[in-house]
């Protein structure tokens, strides 16, 4: 223990063995922190599009894939990649939370 401060250890595997790190609970509580202020901007860039389009992800692009992008407007287009850019962030967010909870 350095300073009064409880370490924090992780121990997991790697391709190439065991691996461990210890870390200060000071500075593990900040990374959490940073990680759900993370999911809360994208899951506010998924909400925003849900409401936008009224549909989910899938749904939006399922549309796109079936009735195509307008050849002057490609917002829909834009904002579908978007939005898939968001979920996919967020699900490795939530997996990295996981991870440290």
């Amino acid at each position: 223990m350095v300073g009064g401060e409880i370490n924090i250890n992780f121990v997991g595997t790697t391709r190439n063995g065991v691996i461990m790190i210890s870390i200060r609970k000071g500075v593990y509580e900040e990374i959490v922190r940073k990680l759900r202020e993370e999911v809360e901007y994208y899951e506010a860039i998924a909400k925003k599009f849900e409401k936008k389009y009224g549909c989910s992800l899938g749904d939006l692009e399922k549309k796109i894939e079936e009735e195509g992008v307008p050849i002057d407007n490609h917002e829909i287009w834009e904002d579908s990649i978007e939005w898939r850019n968001a979920v996919e962030e967020l699900g490795k967010l939530k997996k990295l939370l996981e991870e440290l909870e």
